[in-house]
């Protein structure tokens, strides 16, 4: 879809060269943070959890952990490990934070089942969950997460627009840039963190051996530092930078896409910046057949005093779009609907692919189409209330063999 050489845009705009191309923001941000991941240490983490997932989803093991749980005196708030989502990484923070939580239950469970007869997985996961550099990833995951999920949240909403998308990703930039400025004491809290973890299960946080040469794992050359700094520096730093950059690459398209529009929603005095002018007339241009280009600058000056005056601060599309009148800026009024229709968020289609699984079963492979359809329509919109008086009178609609008896 995305490809710039034969892909559909691609396609697209070889016939229509204004029409704009706008990626799913939700999407984008899955991509940061899945390609942000990407760093040995945090990747070999995340590969951990799901080995131990994977490891405790039989009836057997998992019961000797449940009796780990119940057995103890301070019972955590969840009873079990969770599946890391293939799919949006930013909700894997739910799959993180509650193996964070029963860490030390995990590891009572796998000292239980290494002395069975068959232990060598359990042995090797005990030593891969007490080995210093995972417990740093995990809870650096566990934070950087937490300030994504929210914001993954806000950008699957149906109201949601460009400008606030904008908003949303500057504003995770900007938290992370701040992180990063106070990098040593906001890792100093991890670390503190951590080692309090550590202390509970009897694990002693150690550094890995620097070689003269290492070109697996990360080995800087650092004198005279703890092993707080050395992690700092091959962990928290490399991520952190890895995570803003990916960041501000993957929504680079969707700032140049608002910068068209972006001069409609400052609030300024006049006379109008050159820039802010070119960018208007530009926009004009580009749809010049459903806006009027002689009037469109003396609409665009008045709605400029209304802001001023009126001392308004447009926070969205669709907030200019209840205050502009349409009969007093029908241009301005025309420029706003058209931003407010650009897609932000495209992954409502996609429900219809998560629900077509449990729908369509191999014991219901002979269904039509006509039945299939609505039974994903009610799978996917959920929302909409039906009634039974609804569904007896559709049925009556059609002559049928069977009887209903009421």
């Amino acid at each position: 879809m995305a490809g710039r050489f034969k892909g559909v845009q691609t396609f697209v705009k070889s016939k229509y060269p204004n029409a704009i191309y706008v990626h799913c923001a939700a999407h984008s941000l899955n991509l940061a943070v899945s390609t942000a991941s990407g760093i040995k240490p945090i990747r070999n983490c995340l590969g951990v959890i799901e080995k131990v997932y994977n490891f405790f989803n039989t009836p057997k093991r998992n019961s000797v952990l449940l009796n780990t749980i119940e057995n103890s005196n301070n019972a955590p708030q969840v009873k079990q490990l969770k599946r890391l989502c293939a799919t949006r990484w930013i909700q894997r923070y739910d799959s993180v934070n509650d193996f964070s939580e029963l860490f030390s239950f995990v590891l009572n469970a796998l000292d239980i089942i290494s002395d069975w007869k068959e232990s060598t997985d359990a042995e090797m996961l005990q030593k891969a969950l007490k080995d210093s550099e995972f417990l740093i990833s995990l809870n650096v995951i566990k934070v950087l997460f937490s300030y994504g999920l929210p914001q993954c949240k806000q950008l699957q909403k149906v109201q949601i627009d460009l400008k606030k998308t904008i908003l949303i990703v500057e504003n995770i930039i900007a938290t992370l840039k701040c992180i990063r400025e106070n990098n040593e004491i906001e890792f100093k809290i991890i670390y503190n963190n951590v080692k309090k973890m550590a202390d509970d299960v009897g694990i002693e946080l150690l550094e890995k051996k620097i070689s003269s040469k290492q070109t697996h794992r990360a080995n800087p050359n650092l004198q005279n530092h703890s092993t707080e700094q050395y992690y700092r520096v091959t962990v928290f730093l490399p991520y952190i930078d890895y995570f803003i950059s990916q960041l501000t690459e993957r929504f680079i398209n969707h700032k140049s896409i608002f910068e068209g529009f972006d001069c409609i929603f400052k609030t300024q005095p006049l006379p109008l910046e050159i820039n802010d002018r070119e960018q208007f007339n530009k926009l004009v241009n580009i749809y010049s057949p459903v806006v009027d280009k002689f009037n469109s600058i003396a609409e665009f000056n008045m709605w400029k005093t209304k802001l001023i005056t009126d001392n308004i601060i447009l926070s969205s599309g669709l907030q200019a779009l209840e205050i502009c009148d349409k009969e007093f800026y029908p241009n301005i009024y025309m420029l706003i609907k058209i931003f407010c229709t650009l897609p932000v968020s495209t992954t409502t289609p996609e429900r219809s692919f998560s629900n077509l699984k449990r729908i369509k079963t191999y014991l219901r492979n002979s269904m039509n189409e006509t039945r299939l359809n609505g039974l994903a329509l009610l799978a996917c919109h959920t929302e909409t209330k039906i009634t039974p008086d609804e569904v007896i009178d559709e049925l009556f609609l059609k002559n049928r063999r069977l009887e209903f008896v009421l």
